[in-house]
């Protein structure tokens, strides 16, 4: 797709994106119960199917699970506006203790900053002394409203809960019809977007609703336990009105990031004023400190995980934008409606973006991230990424699957005319540096012990192509080869178009990376053969893309004796005694098993 059509596509989908945020911000009272309907409709889907499976009718399955569900959200409510009145009603009681503590705690503090105050409070007075005089006062004019009628009074009082309750019956109705209608709107959410979507359809509802579905009933069980044992601590430690801050804390723990501390915020205050020793204070900091540190680092891996599928820095900045367009509800829909956007873009190609921006997988594979840390002159994170990698595979994956592709990004878009040559030497020079050491330490990491071989295991000596990058993947090949306990030597470019005929090799590979890669490993192969006559040579075209068969019928007649892609390809053949002096049949071996194949760049890609 060219550039203008590009350009064209992105501003279609910007304008779309502009025009749905306006109208959920400005139809937020249509939008708002149907989310929440959705969103119930998400959680209580598993027990209605639960129920049906136990030869309940559906009808009835929805009907009792709507009802469950409606009663504790009731009764949560009415825990809560009963406790609050009780605290309203007790809260002059804990005036005088509150002011005690303040005065105490002031007293504390002035200890530190007298004279500063003592200073302020100077200039203070000396300010008031040189501002102008006040002018005359003037008579005031006290408006006195009428007495309102019976009418308007019991409008003013029950006007406040007509949203709220009207909202509430709505979301009711919208869940129950939902629950006994879900087939139906998914077909027809299918039919809406295309049948010949219906894969990729079907495939994103079932995603969205399972993430979204797992969430919300493991975030339940947990803010419930939460909130028993804030109910329980608080009770033990004599806090008053304790049933209140457990119900909060299931309710504002649907809040990421901030709603636990919210909940603690209000009960700590209490605490403050209600007790005249800090011991109480500290022990209910303590409660909600410790019952948080075993839903995050306890309950939440183990029972979820981190298969929401947002990364952390997305949902702050989703939480914000929720917040911004729908209020307060907007918080307790951020995480649910985030992996929905998330799920659309991993489906839908136009919003893409969302996936990219808002996911918590990485959108880099290993060799662009490690080659994007060299052109950034970055490398500590570099070697911190290779330590990484290397920790979890061996250094034959970690070289085929990272380390040459990278090389290999660095030369193709060095040809291209897009990589100058002084950064294409600093990823060449790094890289290289990590080869030596890789060398001089025998191929180990962190100390790994090599593992016996045969002692009939040939001499290897390792040849570059052409440049410096084939001079490099040479010294990471013998890097490999020496790990493993095999005799391995990397010789330089100039000894590769000489080659030195006193050194007796059992087996010579010659390293060759794209573009160009059979061009020159044609002529190295012909100055092999005449020194090593009766040495089978391999040629390693590191992740040669295209027709190999090709590649084969070109470099048979110089002698070649196999073809490999990968350093794992190259190290099983060499481990497996094959390659011998009398081995003189060409052979293509390009993965040899699938422990040795090679996953196909995303992009990038050059045929040999």
């Amino acid at each position: 797709m060219n550039r203008p059509a590009q350009v064209s596509r992105m501003s279609v989908v910007l304008l779309t994106v502009v025009v749905v945020v306006a109208v959920l911000r400005y139809a937020q009272d249509v939008f708002v119960p149907l989310a929440l309907a959705l969103l119930m409709s998400f959680l209580l889907g598993p027990l209605v199917d639960r129920l049906q499976r136990w030869g309940i009718n559906r009808a009835v399955a929805v009907v009792v699970t709507v009802v469950l569900a409606f009663a504790i959200i009731g009764g949560l409510v009415y825990i809560v506006l009963n406790q609050f009145t009780d605290l309203a009603r007790e809260l002059p009681q804990y005036r005088r203790q509150l002011r005690h503590n303040i005065k105490d705690l002031t007293g504390w503090v002035r200890l530190g900053y007298s004279d500063t105050t003592a200073a302020v409070s100077e200039f203070t007075e000396e300010f008031q002394k040189a501002s102008p005089p006040v002018s005359p006062r003037v008579s005031k004019v006290q408006i006195v409203n009428p007495t309102p009628t019976a009418f308007e009074s019991l409008r003013s009082l029950f006007a406040p809960l007509f949203k709220p309750l009207g909202t509430a019956a709505l979301v009711c109705v919208l869940v129950i019809f939902m629950l006994l209608r879900l087939a139906d709107v998914r077909d027809r959410f299918i039919r809406l977007l295309g049948q010949r979507n219906l894969r990729i359809t079907t495939e994103a509802l079932g995603d969205a609703a399972k993430r979204v579905s797992r969430y919300l009933m493991m975030q339940t069980l947990i803010n419930g336990w939460q909130g028993i044992c804030v109910t329980i601590g608080l009770t033990l430690i004599g806090l008053p009105n304790a049933m209140l801050w457990g119900a909060l804390t299931v309710v504002l723990r649907f809040i990421p990031y901030v709603g636990p501390w919210v909940a603690a915020a209000a009960p700590v205050a209490l605490s403050f004023a209600v007790f005249d020793n800090w011991t109480h204070p500290l022990l209910t900091v303590g409660l909600f400190v410790l019952v948080e540190l075993i839903s995050n680092l306890a309950l939440e891996p183990w029972l979820y995980g981190n298969r929401t599928g947002v990364s952390p820095l997305a949902l702050l900045i989703a939480a914000a934008f929720w917040a911004w367009l729908w209020g307060p509800a907007g918080l307790f829909l951020a995480i649910p409606l985030t992996v929905c956007l998330v799920v659309m873009g991993k489906y839908i190609p136009q919003l893409e973006f969302l996936h990219v921006m808002l996911g918590d997988q990485p959108v880099l594979e290993p060799h662009e991230r490690l080659y994007q840390r060299l052109l950034a002159s970055n490398r500590e994170e570099a070697d911190d990424l290779l330590e990484a990698s290397l920790r979890q595979r061996s250094l034959a994956e970690v070289c085929d699957t990272v380390v040459l592709p990278a090389m290999q990004l660095a030369e193709e878009d060095h040809a291209r005319g897009s990589l100058r040559e002084a950064k294409r030497k600093y990823v060449l020079d790094h890289v290289e540096q990590w080869a030596d050491e890789l060398i001089e330490s025998g191929g180990r990491f962190h100390g790994k012990v090599v593992k016996p071989v045969p002692a009939d295991l040939p001499h290897v000596l390792c040849l570059p192509g052409s440049d410096r990058a084939d001079e490099i993947a040479a010294k990471l090949l013998a890097a490999v080869l020496g790990g493993e306990g095999i005799r391995a030597r990397a010789a330089s470019r100039a000894n590769a178009r000489s080659p030195d005929e006193s050194i007796k090799p059992e087996v010579v590979v010659i390293s060759a990376l794209p573009p160009d890669a059979v061009v020159f490993a044609r002529y190295v192969c012909k100055r092999a053969l005449a020194s090593y006559p009766d040495v089978p040579i391999v040629i390693g075209l590191w992740h040669a893309r295209g027709d190999l068969q090709r590649s084969r019928q070109r470099l048979d007649p110089v002698g070649a004796s196999r073809i490999v892609t990968t350093l794992s390809g190259c190290l099983a053949q060499i481990q497996s005694g094959v390659l011998t002096r009398s081995d003189t049949a060409p052979a293509l071996l390009t993965a040899q098993n699938p422990s040795t194949a090679v996953e196909p760049l995303p992009r990038g890609r050059t045929s040999a």
